[in-house]
């Protein structure tokens, strides 16, 4: 939950897209709905191959102290309604910091990574959240904002920012997965992000192909000091990385929010990123990759009209989907006027990302009002959405959004949720 500045303190096209502002339902979103009105953000979503929708969000850094478990919501219906699924083992665990989860692509096991600091409270569900088993110490220690993700066949993969060493990604495997994470390995040093003592992005993974290249594949995206945007991949299950530029050293700041990366299948990937003009503008941009982030397409500017914040991307075949915080006003997220509204906007490439259409509005009802500032704890208002919304596509191929509301301009907020 501390932002990238924050953290720094503490321990299509090449033109841009021209900015469509559209009614309630663009882009063939149905109404949105609250999946909870407790006071959180940064919500995550997650597909189970059965249709079961999940969305984890944190609870709050040892809010509830012993135990601060982060929250699971799921929905049997669609998204039409949530339940709170109940903690489990974790309940009586520290957490509440940072949440992630991710999904067998086979079985729907679910597995969790709930930040404490001194480590994150790891756990595994195999009955759709009704309960868990947990492991209140994932390994690394000293973390900072984790990810996990699963390759399925039990192989499980946890990233974290653990100072001083920098970004490590370990390994867990049945039948111990999700619970137990023996082996890690630096992805990234501070001298790989060119002094950026900041945590990455998100972390995919998935099963290697092909005779000279059968271990898991497994990437993790970050921002440098520089301006600049890389990815750290592997081919032998996270044994070792190699770190590729995904968008070379420049002017900008590309250290406002995390850059994403999705995979859409057969080794192509999907990245997108912010980046900040000081206080005059913000853009969000792309690139692609054919062959497992080996190499990268020339960056391209998906929005550069207003200010945006927060991009996030998922990928299936040829279809990719990006959501973000975007607001006609111009300046950037920390800058804008008061009064100037953001809203989750939506838009969407079919052609494997060679174009994407107009950015739409997916709800109505604006997010938030004023600046957002992205200095984590350093903000001393503004802050109410934290650092990222998310989307992923279904097994139908239609994109499921969910993103944070701010109710009072101050900490009140609640989820919302919208599928294609």
């Amino acid at each position: 939950m501390l932002s990238m500045k924050a953290r720094l303190s503490t321990l299509a096209l090449a033109l841009g897209l021209m900015i469509a502002t559209a009614a309630h339902g663009a882009g063939g979103f149905g109404a949105p709905v609250v999946v909870t009105g407790l006071d959180t953000a940064e919500p995550g979503v997650d597909v189970a191959p059965d249709g079961t929708i999940y969305v984890n969000a944190p609870a709050g850094l040892l809010s509830h102290a012993p135990g601060s478990p982060s929250f699971v919501f799921r929905s049997d219906d669609g998204g039409a309604t949530w339940t709170l699924t109940p903690p489990g083992d974790r309940a009586d665990l520290p957490g509440g910091g940072d949440s992630d989860i991710s999904l067998d692509p086979a079985t729907g096991t679910l597995y969790m990574t709930d930040l404490w600091l001194g480590s994150a409270t790891v756990s595994r569900s195999t009955d759709r959240a009704a309960t868990w088993e947990a492991n209140p110490l994932q390994g690394v220690v000293v973390q900072d904002r984790q990810w996990v993700a699963s390759a399925g066949g039990g192989n499980v993969y946890h990233a974290t920012h653990q100072i001083p060493a920098g970004l490590v990604v370990s390994k867990s495997t049945a039948p111990t997965d999700g619970l137990v994470y023996p082996t890690s390995t630096v992805a990234a040093t501070p001298a790989d992000q060119t002094g950026c003592v900041c945590p990455s992005g998100n972390l995919i993974a998935e099963p290697g192909t092909g005779t000279h290249d059968s271990g898991d594949r497994v990437g993790l995206i970050y921002a440098t000091s520089t301006g600049g945007i890389k990815f750290a991949r592997s081919t032998d299950g996270a044994l070792s990385f190699t770190n590729v530029v995904v968008s070379p050293a420049s002017s900008a700041d590309t250290t406002h929010a995390f850059p994403v990366v999705a995979s859409a299948g057969d080794g192509s990937l999907h990245a997108v990123w912010l980046e900040v003009f000081g206080t005059a503008s913000s853009r969000i941009r792309y690139a692609r990759s054919a062959d497992w982030g080996a190499h990268w397409t020339a960056p391209a500017s998906l929005v550069s009209g207003g200010a945006s914040v927060y991009p996030w991307v998922a990928a299936g075949g040829s279809k990719v989907s990006v959501t973000l915080y975007h607001t006609s006003a111009a300046g950037a997220p920390d800058t804008v006027a008061e009064g100037s509204q953001w809203f989750e906007s939506y838009l969407e490439s079919t052609d494997g990302g060679g174009t994407f259409g107009p950015l739409a509005v997916i709800d109505s009802l604006p997010v938030k009002s004023g600046p957002i500032c992205t200095q984590g704890t350093d903000c001393s208002s503004d802050r109410e959405l934290l650092d990222f919304q998310s989307v992923t596509l279904d097994g139908a191929g239609r994109a499921n959004a969910v993103w944070t509301r701010s109710l009072d301009g101050k900490s009140d907020t609640e989820i919302r949720f919208a599928r294609q």
